[in-house]
């Protein structure tokens, strides 16, 4: 799987400066929750140990380019989500927590985990 290369943190690498994030820091997601089904706490590679560095879907989530956020505690898939429903929180650039529906387009989600798309959100 091809990764994107514009995201706030990036294999293989020391750090992005923040003079990269052009799109502005409140309008890139640094890090959000971690969706987990609910049956699945604890158990296989959605919830294996951050530490252990077996499985790099443990301690990441994908979203955007056709990802959306969970939007049931039972789906098996490896998204941003959360326990509190309808919402999944998040924290910025400009180092504010947020949050964002569940059901948010995974385009509009993409313009907001990318740094330097150029895109304008819409409202």
């Amino acid at each position: 799987m091809d990764l994107p290369d514009n995201g706030a943190f990036q294999l293989g690498t020391t750090g992005i400066a923040f003079n990269a994030f052009t799109d502005g820091l409140s309008h890139t997601i640094l890090v959000g929750e971690k969706h987990v089904p609910i049956d699945q706490f604890g158990v296989g590679w959605l919830d294996s140990s951050t530490y252990n560095g077996d499985y790099l879907a443990s301690c990441t989530r994908a979203g955007g380019l056709g990802i959306g956020l969970a939007y049931s505690l039972r789906e098996p898939e490896w998204k941003f989500g959360a326990m509190h429903k309808g919402i999944v929180q998040f924290a910025w650039g400009d180092g504010s927590v947020r949050s964002l529906p569940a059901g948010i387009s995974p385009n509009i989600l993409s313009m907001y985990l990318e740094r330097n798309d150029g895109g304008v959100i819409p409202e």
